[in-house]
């Protein structure tokens, strides 16, 4: 029986939904934060992402995997939401949006970021073999747990729970 996995993890960030949405679409930079995305590169692009903007993510998982994903703006309405879909070999693998909410008259964000699993069986087997990952679902949500704090700590001077790759 096919079912579809969705992973969804909040946290509040002292500072404006504006300055987290600018640092989220910068996608080219998200090795900054993330534990397995190193960053993306945006071929042909010049100016803010749009729905319809197109970049490669680039991600890693230890020393030897590696491994790209084509990638789709579908929503992009600064300080609201970011989100987009990710492809490899032509197969679909999963929407990542990041929900962006005002906290604290708007001195504060409450982000909310999403992951739900678009793969079909097929892309799921090569995705074990590419990343070494069996439990996407579970690698994932920790993932964006990591990341969370991570750019928490950016925005709030604190110390980051650096969690290796």
């Amino acid at each position: 029986m096919a079912y579809s996995v969705h992973v969804e993890e909040s946290i509040d960030i002292a500072a404006p939904p504006e300055d987290v949405y600018d640092v989220i679409v910068d996608v080219a930079r998200w090795g900054r934060f993330s534990p397995e995305c190193t960053g993306a590169s945006l071929p042909h692009h010049d100016g803010p992402l749009g729905v319809g903007s197109t970049f490669s993510g680039h991600n890693r998982r230890g020393a030897i995997r590696r491994w790209r994903t084509h990638c789709t703006v579908t929503a992009a309405e600064p300080g609201r939401q970011f989100s987009f879909d990710t492809a490899a070999v032509g197969l679909a693998i999963a929407t990542w949006s990041y929900h962006l909410a005002p906290l604290d008259g708007g001195r504060g964000t409450r982000l909310t970021q999403v992951w739900h699993d678009n793969r079909g069986q097929l892309m799921k087997t090569i995705a074990v073999i590419v990343s070494g990952i069996r439990d996407r679902g579970t690698h994932n949500r920790a993932s964006i747990q990591i990341t969370q704090q991570r750019l928490k700590a950016h925005f709030e001077g604190q110390p980051a729970d650096n969690h290796s790759r």
